[in-house]
């Protein structure tokens, strides 16, 4: 079985089980995490949060949201350069 969605991807993250902190709504696929077998696997970004999280593929669903000219652009270094 091969991934559904692809890196970079913008998708929504369905409401999780529950006794979780997990966010509902737009996320963008950081990774399509390798399986044998089992569910197939993603890492995710969503938009309200700083941190990454490994979701099941029947979790997402494609997403009109489109990524904003911002974090498109974002680059690592663009606080220290923008200060000079």
């Amino acid at each position: 079985m091969s991934h559904r969605y692809a890196v970079g991807q913008m998708l929504d993250l369905r409401s999780a089980p529950r006794h979780s902190n997990r966010p509902t709504g737009p996320c963008e696929v950081v990774a399509c995490l390798p399986h044998e077998k089992g569910p197939v696997l993603y890492r995710v970004k969503s938009w309200g949060e700083s941190n990454e999280r490994v979701v099941e593929e029947v979790d997402l669903s494609p997403s009109s949201a489109t990524k904003s000219v911002k974090s498109a652009n974002e680059r690592v270094f663009s606080i220290a350069i923008g200060k000079r």
